[in-house]
C-alpha cells in the first residue's frame, strides 16, 4: 500500500469513528417532552436552517393555527403542523406527506433546536425566532 492510500484510509476510518453531531456535547441538548412547550415553540415562530438536500438557506414560518410555509429560494411550500402525543411534532405537506420528529433544545442557547426524525435518521439543526410574516 502506498502512503496516499494509507492516509486516505486513515481519514475515512477517522470520519466513521467520530461521534455524530448530535452526540457531541449531548449534555447540552434536552428533549422537549411537554406538548405545551412544543406548541409554544411552533406558535408564530420562524425556523432558519441550511436545507440539507440543496445546501442553501431556508426558512419555515409556523403560525399558532397549525399552518406553515417553507421558503427555499423563490419557492414556497405550504405545510401544516400538529403535536402528536407528548413529545412529537408532525408535519404534513404535499411533497413528503406526513413525517414526525422529536425536538431537542440547546440548554445553553435557547434559540437552537435539533429535530430528530421519529423513524431514525440524521437530525436537522435550526434556529428559532419569534414572529412570522403574513402568509
Amino acid at each position: 500500500m502506498n502512503v496516499g492510500r494509507v492516509l486516505t484510509l486513515a481519514a475515512v476510518l477517522l470520519a466513521f469513528s467520530a461521534p455524530p453531531a448530535q452526540a457531541q456535547g449531548s449534555k447540552d441538548w434536552v428533549e422537549i417532552k411537554d406538548p405545551d412547550e412544543l406548541r409554544a415553540l411552533y406558535s408564530n415562530k420562524t425556523f432558519r436552517f441550511i436545507h440539507a438536500e440543496v445546501n442553501k438557506p431556508a426558512a419555515i414560518y409556523y403560525r399558532a393555527d397549525g399552518k406553515g410555509v417553507m421558503v427555499l429560494g423563490d419557492r414556497r411550500y405550504a405545510r401544516t403542523w400538529e403535536i402528536k402525543g407528548s413529545n412529537q411534532v408532525c408535519i404534513n405537506d404535499d411533497i413528503r406527506g406526513q413525517w414526525c420528529y422529536r425536538v431537542q433544545r440547546n440548554s445553553k442557547k435557547a434559540d437552537e433546536i435539533l429535530l430528530v426524525p421519529s423513524i431514525g435518521g440524521i437530525g436537522q439543526f435550526m434556529t428559532v425566532e419569534d414572529g412570522v410574516p403574513k402568509f
